[in-house]
C-alpha cells in the first residue's frame, strides 16, 4: 500500500539498513504500491539550510543506492511532502508555488494544480483509498480536499488560529490531522 513517512536527514545512497544519507535535505519519503521509494527533496540554493529553493522528487534504488531526479515543471517550488496513491502516482506539496503536483512514474509526466485562495502554501499531503487528495494549506489555516477527477477543491478550516499541520493520515471517510501549532489532533469525517 502507498504511503508516506516524514524523516530528517539527507537523501542519497541507501545502505542495507535502508538509511538515507548524502544528497540534500529531504522533507518526506513515500513508497509506491510497486515498492519504489521516492523522496521529496529541498536543496539549499542559498547558505540557509532551510531554503526550499531547488526542490525536486527523487527515486532511490535500495539495492544500489542510486538516485534518479525528477524535476517538476515549476522551478523552486519548495517541495514539502509526498504521498503515493493507489496507482503508484506521487502527489507532492509545493510550498513556494502553492500548487499540488502529480508525478506519474509510468508516463514520466507532471501535472500541477493551484490551491484556492491568496498566496496558498501547501505543506502536508495524504491520499485516501479513493485517490482523493488532502492537503494542509497554511495561508488559509485549513485542510483542503482535492478531487483529481473534477479538479475541484473543498476547504475545511481549523477553528483555531495557526494550526500548522505538518502531517496527516486517515482511513475511509476520515482524516486525522496533527495540528502542531495548536497541539491537538483533529478529525474530519466525510
Amino acid at each position: 500500500m502507498g504511503g508516506n513517512l516524514g524523516v530528517r536527514g539527507g537523501v542519497g545512497g541507501a545502505d542495507a539498513r535502508g538509511s538515507l544519507a548524502g544528497m540534500a535535505s529531504h522533507k518526506a519519503v513515500a513508497v509506491t504500491v510497486m515498492g519504489v521509494l521516492f523522496a521529496a527533496v529541498a536543496t539549499a540554493a542559498t547558505s540557509k539550510p532551510t531554503s526550499l529553493a531547488g526542490s525536486y522528487l527523487a527515486s532511490i534504488d535500495l539495492e544500489t543506492g542510486a538516485t534518479m531526479v525528477y524535476e517538476p515543471p515549476t522551478k523552486d517550488i519548495g517541495t514539502r511532502r509526498v504521498w503515493s496513491d493507489s496507482k503508484g502516482r506521487l502527489w507532492v506539496c509545493e510550498w513556494n508555488s502553492g500548487n499540488v503536483a502529480l508525478y506519474d512514474p509510468t508516463t514520466k509526466s507532471w501535472k500541477e494544480w493551484k490551491l484556492p485562495g491568496t498566496k496558498p502554501h501547501a505543506y502536508a499531503v495524504w491520499v485516501d483509498g479513493d485517490d482523493k487528495v488532502r492537503l494542509s494549506e497554511w495561508s488559509a489555516n485549513a485542510i483542503v480536499r482535492f478531487d483529481p477527477l473534477t479538479g475541484s477543491f473543498e476547504s475545511f478550516p481549523s477553528d483555531r488560529p495557526k494550526s500548522d499541520v505538518r502531517q496527516m493520515l486517515g482511513r475511509k471517510n476520515e482524516v486525522w490531522i496533527a495540528e502542531s501549532g495548536t497541539e491537538r489532533l483533529r478529525a474530519i469525517r466525510r
